[in-house]
């Protein structure tokens, strides 16, 4: 008479051992369709990983994610099967039951005479093929495992920030193509018998090579990351090198002279050319003094220095301090002390005659434009009132005209001093003409 329990446990060698035989190869596929179906893993990688590019024409990354890609379901199904609440399906706890108790009927049915040896072997058998569900079992999670982080290092390629050198994108191309190669041979792992223990082999170094993908990618991230922080460091510096000289220059700006003001214990010279310059009062307290400043001035090799430098040597110039309203003229017997902040104006002097000094216009040395001349604009020796400068209403240039009665015989016909050069007519921007009336003149060539 047979024990209960090996009555209990020859039901479930009933249940495992007397299938059908053309349930077979329906029962075999039954273990590996999870993976032989529509999951399998997409062999061409580089049409879903895009080519780094470089940080001047690459467009923005979008993240990738499977609910924004309808497809990545399917080509990469790592979401786990079904979960029992309790940890595990019924199936997977009496096989795993199953295990552990069968070696221990195993040896009591070892001494029991006729049926022991036949129950021996079936109970050999029943391990042997529980064994090989529960090594289809573990490859399948294995490979199930393989695809979701083949999936979600795909993902970390695809959400990189773009390449910014040659280096990095070849990087990633490399590992775009093992990932390539990974997924070719992942999709091979699922046409095999998943109890072999070649696929076990093949599933393991499939995930080690995986896990140095990803601790390449973490590398090479990394080294973008610094080289980022680095570039990012550089722009930081220059930027606040740049915000420092900006310091600098208000600061020089704010400490020196405004155009319009004058720097303590100095006055301004404004040169024949318009030019301001500030000259210490020490070197203004005579008329010879300021002369001799003026020379060291112009000992220059600039054109408007040489020019100037002329008309001084020739003694075509005068000084006068210019208020505005009033144009008082510097000269060695009325000479008056100069006080600081005081604006002492050269000009270069253009005698010319003419017949008479009635006029009330003027034709401009310089650019030909006709002046009307107001009542103050023109001073004449003989009254000695005071007048005002004039600014010509084309060139703009300021010029006093002083007019004074000569009775002469003869007089030069170049006398007007008008030969220019074109240097002069262009840099001249204050000039004096000192008209004279000319009665009784026979003009003979030069």
């Amino acid at each position: 008479m047979p024990f209960p329990l090996f009555q209990s446990f020859g039901k479930i060698i009933a249940i495992r051992l007397k299938r059908p035989k053309n349930q077979g190869h329906t029962q075999r596929n039954s273990t590996t369709a999870g993976h032989e179906g529509d999951t399998s893993i997409p062999t061409d990688l580089s049409n879903f990983v895009p080519a780094p590019m470089h940080s001047s024409n690459s467009s923005p990354v979008h993240p990738v994610s499977t609910d924004s890609q309808p497809g990545l379901e399917k080509r990469f199904p790592g979401s786990p099967s079904a979960v029992y609440p309790w940890g595990a399906s019924p199936a997977r706890e009496a096989s795993d039951i199953a295990q552990v108790a069968l070696p221990l009927v195993q040896a009591f049915t070892g001494i029991i005479p006729l049926v022991g040896a036949p129950m021996n072997a079936a109970i050999g058998g029943l391990l042997g093929i529980l064994q090989v569900i529960n090594r289809c079992d573990q490859n399948r999670a294995a490979l199930d495992d393989l695809t979701s982080r083949l999936y979600g290092l795909y993902c970390h390629l695809c959400n990189a920030p773009p390449a910014l050198d040659p280096l990095e994108h070849s990087r990633r191309d490399i590992l775009a193509r093992k990932l390539e190669d990974t997924s070719v041979r992942l999709k091979k792992l699922q046409k095999h018998r998943l109890a072999y223990a070649s696929v076990t082999q093949a599933i393991t170094g499939c995930s080690t090579d995986i896990d140095r993908y990803l601790k390449e990618f973490m590398v090479s991230s990394l080294m973008q990351s610094q080289r980022e922080t680095h570039e990012l460091l550089i722009i930081s510096r220059r930027r606040e090198e740049d915000l420092q000289n900006i310091e600098q220059s208000f600061a020089a700006l704010s400490l020196s002279p405004l155009p319009g003001s004058v720097a303590p214990g100095c006055v301004t010279l404004v040169d024949a050319t318009g030019r301001h310059q500030a000259i210490s009062v020490n070197w203004c307290t005579s008329y010879q003094q300021l002369n001799c400043m003026l020379r060291v001035l112009f000992e220059r090799d600039a054109i408007e220095a040489q020019i100037q430098r002329r008309y001084i040597e020739e003694g075509k110039y005068d000084l006068c301090i210019d208020e505005g309203k009033q144009v008082t003229l510097l000269t060695s017997h009325n000479w008056s002390s100069i006080e600081p902040g005081t604006k002492i104006v050269m000009r270069v002097t253009i005698q010319q005659g003419t017949s008479s000094l009635s006029g009330v216009d003027y034709q401009c040395h310089f650019c030909g434009a006709v002046n009307r001349l107001g009542a103050r604009s023109v001073k004449y020796k003989s009254r000695g009132r005071t007048v005002c400068s004039t600014e010509c209403r084309e060139c703009k240039r300021c010029f006093q005209i002083t007019r004074s009665l000569v009775n002469l015989r003869k007089q030069s016909s170049n006398s007007d001093s008008n030969h220019k050069t074109d240097a002069e007519m262009l840099l001249v921007r204050n000039f004096h003409v000192e008209q004279s009336e000319v009665r009784d003149v026979v003009f003979l060539p030069s």
